[in-house]
């Protein structure tokens, strides 16, 4: 392609590509701009598995955006005692409103923060644990489902079944039944 061609491309009132680039809104998050001013070449050590992991998350477009003031609330969640999940309820609806965080990544952050309290929910998980049904998508259906799940699956666990590990092995109890998802 000439470069005449592609200039053609551009939308209509906009003048260059550099001028483009900066009104697209996903290229202008603070994310995007420490990406960009990682600058390998004059500054190596800003090469990290982190910075990897961010490059990863954001081309697959799965990078969360959790502020920083719910970063800091979600670390109270590691002092919520087991059994008490449901006062873990607002911080799990604020992570369920940020971009990119869904059902499950939201559980499974609350699980890392505090697995004596929390465990990931799935379709896997939740299926053997409460049967065929579809996860609620709605917010508060959502929390109130994942606060089931949990009473169920604290009822679930004990003698040789310890409660943090649970939905790893959830998720094994499912995929040895050779069910397919959606099933």
């Amino acid at each position: 392609m000439k470069r005449c061609d592609l200039d053609k491309a551009l939308p209509e009132g906009i003048r260059s590509f550099d001028e483009w680039e900066a009104k697209i809104t996903k290229y202008q998050t603070p994310l995007m701009k420490r990406l960009d001013s990682l600058d390998l070449g004059s500054r190596p050590k800003n090469w990290t598995r982190a910075a990897l992991y961010e490059i990863v998350l954001w081309e697959l477009n799965r990078y969360p955006e959790i502020d920083d003031t719910l970063f800091r609330d979600l670390a109270g969640a590691a002092k919520i005692a087991p059994g008490k999940h449901r006062e873990g309820k607002e911080l799990f609806l604020r992570l369920l409103g940020c971009r990119n965080v869904g059902l499950t990544m939201a559980t499974a952050i609350l699980r890392f923060v505090n697995p004596g309290t929390f465990q990931t929910l799935n379709a896997r998980n939740g299926f053997v644990v409460l049967g065929a049904g579809e996860i609620p998508s709605r917010p508060e259906e959502a929390a109130d489902y994942y606060f089931r799940y949990l009473d169920e699956l604290r009822k679930l666990t004990g003698d040789g079944f310890d409660f943090r590990f649970a939905d790893r092995l959830l998720y094994q109890v499912d995929k040895a039944t050779g069910r397919k998802l959606g099933s």
